[in-house]
């Protein structure tokens, strides 16, 4: 910490400091910071990339994706794109240009800020994505017949 400063790299960004808005203490284990409302926190900095970047990172790309709680496969579907360039966007390799930094500032943009049905889509998207990868699924019958359950 310097000058009152708490540098916030927990988040996956080398270039974050916080003034206030956290609490460190001495423990006999080391220092241990909480942080008040992490989830604002992290809508802050996610809005601040979206509007103020030129050029987004492969950590910002990562940060954002996490953000709307994608794994790299969903995002790459959205986006039309290979999951490998999600990766290679991620990983520094490639950078990411045109319709793809647009998009994913467009998606991150509406969803942090309200756009009701774009969050629902992205909920839901995560949902079952997080469904797919989990080790067992569950199903339940309904008039409609058989269906993953929620």
């Amino acid at each position: 910490m310097k000058s009152g400063l708490f540098h916030y790299t927990s988040c996956g960004l080398r270039n974050i400091y916080l003034r206030n808005g956290f609490h460190a203490k001495e423990t006999p284990y080391g220092r241990v910071v909480s942080i008040q409302d992490v989830g604002g926190l992290h809508r802050a900095i996610g809005l601040h990339l979206v509007r103020n970047k030129t050029h987004l990172t492969g950590a910002e790309v990562r940060f954002l994706r996490k953000e709307l709680d994608m794994s790299q496969t969903t995002l790459a579907k959205c986006l039309q794109v290979g999951e490998t360039t999600v990766r290679n966007w991620e990983s520094g390799r490639v950078k990411v240009t045109g319709p793809g930094d647009r998009m994913i500032r467009a998606l991150y943009q509406e969803y942090a800020t309200g756009n009701s049905k774009l969050r629902e889509l992205v909920d839901r998207l995560a949902e079952l994505n997080r469904a797919l990868h989990a080790k067992t699924v569950e199903f339940e019958e309904t008039q409609q017949g058989w269906h993953v359950a929620a």
